[in-house]
């Protein structure tokens, strides 16, 4: 099994942190609107659909307006949606927003953009870029690592252009220095 997280992966650590596993993988939902749509993992009982969204759900416009269309579908039916990016691996952080458990786990791959072959947000539709700034807030406490990857990534390629687009360049530094400057007012209260 490799160390990062795959969809596969998301289900073989769904066994393991719940016992109980009631997560079905890859079935249509009940009572939803296009019963060829499948989430990668749902649970009934929790009411909770589990997506892990690869590279082509940040670089394909229409899957982008796809994945809105179902989670829409999905939240109709009561379903609260929890979307992985693959820039993110589980971790007790990423457990407690997923299953609002407070769930003690090792994390086996650090986040960010860490893979040789990972996409990385210059090949980003405009529709991607928006997502993946959603996902630095919503991922908020691990915002820090993926900058820092993709930091990393501009020093290994030699040129920002082919890790981020200017737009996202600009968020990237602003957000180094507004994290620096909490951190320094939380040191100075």
């Amino acid at each position: 099994m490799p160390e990062y997280l795959t969809e596969k992966n998301l289900g073989l650590i769904l066994d393991e942190i719940c016992p109980n596993n009631d997560f079905i993988h890859d079935k249509s939902v009940e009572g939803s609107k296009n019963k060829r749509r499948r989430p990668d993992y749902q649970s009934k009982e929790r009411m909770l659909i589990i997506e892990f969204d690869g590279d082509s759900h940040y670089c394909k416009a229409q899957r982008i307006k796809s994945d809105v269309e179902k989670d829409n579908d999905y939240i109709s039916l009561g379903y609260r949606i929890f979307r992985i990016p693959y820039f993110i691996q589980i971790t007790s952080p990423v457990l407690k927003a997923m299953l609002d458990e407070d769930i003690e786990f090792k994390q086996r791959y650090p986040n960010g953009f860490i893979d040789p072959k990972a996409i990385l947000p210059a090949d980003y539709c405009e529709l991607g870029i928006d997502l993946f700034k959603k996902d630095l807030e919503r991922f908020e406490y691990h915002a820090n690592e993926i900058i820092e990857s993709l930091k990393k990534k501009i020093t290994e390629k030699r040129d920002s252009e082919l890790v981020v687009p200017l737009s996202l360049l600009e968020k990237i530094v602003y957000q180094k220095y507004q994290n620096d400057a909490q951190r320094n007012a939380r040191v100075l209260l």
